[in-house]
């Protein structure tokens, strides 16, 4: 049974590459969130590669299985959602929301994700409750949680991109935590060595890393084959050995 199903599995990749090949390799228009560490600028100066992160990474495989390009555009996250609603990106690879719903189509999940909150070392946060008592920064435009996001009672800073919040908090400037991904922003805050500056944790919720595919790409006709693609990659743990690699790096 095993030896049937890998067997299955290899054809139905194949089938996906002789397609791709059969019909010709499209171009797909991709923006790529600019968070460390999933969308980058190559700190290397002389690399050819002028991004790096999860996401190039993962569109590199992408490319290597399928025969189709890419084109990457390094967008704030606010922006991203605009052009996915307006059908002038194909798709991103995202933490999915349910808001998004309204113009993007959720594809392939990658890994989980849970978002939550990261407190200044000197505030105790145990509860939600406690938000009410602090003043949290998020990037602007990221979709934290549900609650979080509407609830005016909480004193919310916004800024640029996680880093910025991050250095804000440890040294307690109009912020005592912050708010999103918090893979994403314990790992910021272990290559800025600033662990000594931070303590409590609350988890909110748990979404996935997926295809947001918009429902007005020129391309949607390609949403499924698309998709499978990368799912290929989640199959046989590419994907996770991707994030895993970025997560890690210090």
């Amino acid at each position: 049974m095993g030896f049937t199903h890998r067997v299955l599995k290899c054809s139905a990749c194949l089938g996906l590459w002789l397609a791709s090949a059969w019909c010709g390799a499209t171009e797909y228009k991709v923006d790529l969130i600019q968070f460390d560490p999933w969308a980058m600028k190559n700190p290397d100066g002389q690399s050819p590669r002028l991004l790096v992160g999860i996401v190039p990474e993962l569109l590199d495989e992408f490319e290597r299985r399928s025969g189709h390009t890419t084109t990457r555009v390094l967008t704030p996250y606010v922006r991203v959602e605009k052009n996915l609603e307006n059908g002038w990106n194909d798709f991103s690879l995202m933490a999915w929301g349910p808001v998004r719903a309204a113009y993007a189509n959720r594809g392939t999940a990658f890994v989980p994700l849970e978002f939550g909150v990261r407190a200044h070392k000197s505030v105790s946060l145990k509860s939600y409750a406690d938000l009410a008592t602090i003043t949290t920064s998020a990037p602007r435009g990221l979709k934290v949680d549900p609650r979080f996001d509407v609830d005016t009672e909480l004193r919310k800073d916004y800024v640029v991109d996680y880093t910025m919040g991050i250095k804000k908090t440890a040294m307690r400037r109009d912020s005592q935590a912050v708010a999103g991904s918090l893979s994403t922003i314990n790992n910021i805050i272990s290559k800025l060595h600033l662990e000594s500056e931070f303590g409590d944790t609350i988890h909110l919720n748990t979404t996935h890393f997926t295809v947001a595919y918009s429902k007005k790409s020129p391309h949607i006709a390609d949403e499924a084959p698309v998709n499978a693609i990368f799912k290929t990659m989640v199959d046989d743990g590419t994907a996770k050995r991707i994030y895993d690699k970025w997560m890690a790096a210090q």
